[in-house]
């Protein structure tokens, strides 16, 4: 199965597109099968949450999240563990608004209870700065966060309980909880596919019965597509290991080796040319006598 659709800013590439044919990734690996979206895609993703596209109830909390989540290349379950405190803003007169994301924890909801960890490796502790654009927006956020005078709130809420849909069948929009974690597989079982399927883009699902597995856009790809942007952007291939928090620049080339482009910061080979070099002025040899010297001095 292939989806293609071609990025507004970068559509000289190859890559740049939903390649289910796994012709851009490096391996033969499963995990190695990842399909990044486009910048357009992921506007698309977000405009569809925010209830603006058919039937699907509106969601702006988890818009923002999903454009947080592709712009900041966090792990599912390090985005689960923000909390209020872990977002730091410097505002300025005239200036643009910076923030920096730290991440310092994780929570993953298992068997009906949440477990707080550290991130993997020491590497994964790590400080994102995020765009000033998105600054902005997140700042904006965080202004209106009904519990954001509390450090340790959750920065993203939620749903109440009471399920997606009413009796006559048509969707509408759960009240959102600010006092719990959001489960991030929820989320895109009962959100995010849905949004995916409104904007035409296939969503992976297990296999059933009665239907095989699909592999389609993973929760886990709005990473790659941080990953994919910064690299096709020209960033150093170390810089995005460090805001991924792998733990190994090995890691991050045998993963995305294949996005880093020639002629942007890659593999080029564009050494500049020697400096020339006036030749030096030969010193003249001395001229040649017949005179004998007797005594040395």
């Amino acid at each position: 199965m292939r989806y293609a659709m071609q990025h507004d800013a970068l559509t000289s590439n190859p890559c740049d597109r939903v390649d289910f044919d796994g012709k851009c990734a490096t391996g033969d690996r499963e995990k190695f099968q990842h399909h990044p979206l486009t910048a357009h895609q992921v506007a698309q993703l977000s405009t569809a949450i925010t209830g603006s596209v058919g039937e699907l109830p509106a969601y702006p909390v988890y818009a923002l999240m999903v454009e947080f989540l592709a712009y900041s290349g966090l792990r599912a379950s390090e985005n689960a563990g923000l909390e209020v405190q872990d977002l730091d803003f410097t505002t300025r007169p005239g200036q643009p608004t910076r923030c920096v994301v730290n991440v310092r924890r994780t929570k993953d909801r298992k068997g009906g209870e949440w477990l707080v960890s550290t991130p993997k490796s020491r590497k994964s502790r790590r400080a994102v700065p995020v765009q000033p654009w998105l600054a902005e927006r997140m700042h904006a956020y965080l202004a209106d966060h009904p519990r954001a005078d509390e450090p340790t709130a959750p920065l993203w809420p939620t749903r109440k309980n009471g399920g997606d849909y009413r009796a006559h069948g048509q969707r509408y929009a759960v009240p959102l909880e600010w006092s719990r974690p959001l489960t991030m597989g929820t989320f895109y079982d009962t959100i995010m596919k849905p949004a995916l399927k409104a904007i035409g883009l296939p969503a992976s699902r297990p296999a059933t019965t009665t239907a095989p597995a699909q592999q389609g856009v993973r929760l886990h790809d709005l990473r790659h597509t941080f990953a994919v942007m910064q690299l096709m952007a020209g960033v150093h291939f170390m810089q995005v290991s460090r805001w991924l928090g792998h733990s190994t620049f090995v890691l991050t080339l045998d993963t995305y080796g294949d996005w880093i482009p020639e002629e942007e910061g890659g593999a080029g080979n564009n050494l500049p040319q020697p400096e020339a070099v006036a030749a030096p002025t030969p010193t003249p040899e001395p001229e040649q006598s017949n005179v004998i010297q007797l005594f040395g001095r």
